[in-house]
């Protein structure tokens, strides 16, 4: 909950690295949850990669409000203990998220990342 806390005080702000921050904390927490061992590894792995494509689009996508909604509804659905929702939203705002990037990085021609 912290981590979508300071993601909605870092829009408020108009502080992008500081929602990165939370933003990346919000989806290790994520994984941690989860405890599968192996999970986290693989996404430790890709991290290196989802961060340098954030880095080089944060700023010339749209403001990550969505993002912040859907955190929070993949949140709510957790503690009410409902993991089919929670799964089926976390699915949809990763897509959506999948596919902001892959478009920024497209249309600015960054495909080397």
């Amino acid at each position: 909950a912290q981590a979508i806390t300071d993601m909605d005080a870092a829009l408020a702000k108009g502080d992008l690295d500081a929602w990165a921050k939370a933003d990346d904390r919000f989806h290790i927490e994520l994984v941690r949850l989860g405890g599968n061992s192996r999970l986290r590894g693989i996404v430790a792995q890709m991290g290196d990669q989802v961060r340098r494509a954030r880095a080089t689009t944060l700023f010339i996508r749209p403001l990550p409000t969505q993002s912040n909604e859907d955190h929070r509804a993949v949140y709510q659905a957790i503690r009410a203990g409902d993991s089919k929702t929670a799964r089926a939203r976390h699915r949809a705002h990763r897509q959506e998220a999948k596919a902001v990037l892959l478009a920024l990085l497209e249309k600015h021609h960054l495909k080397t990342l």
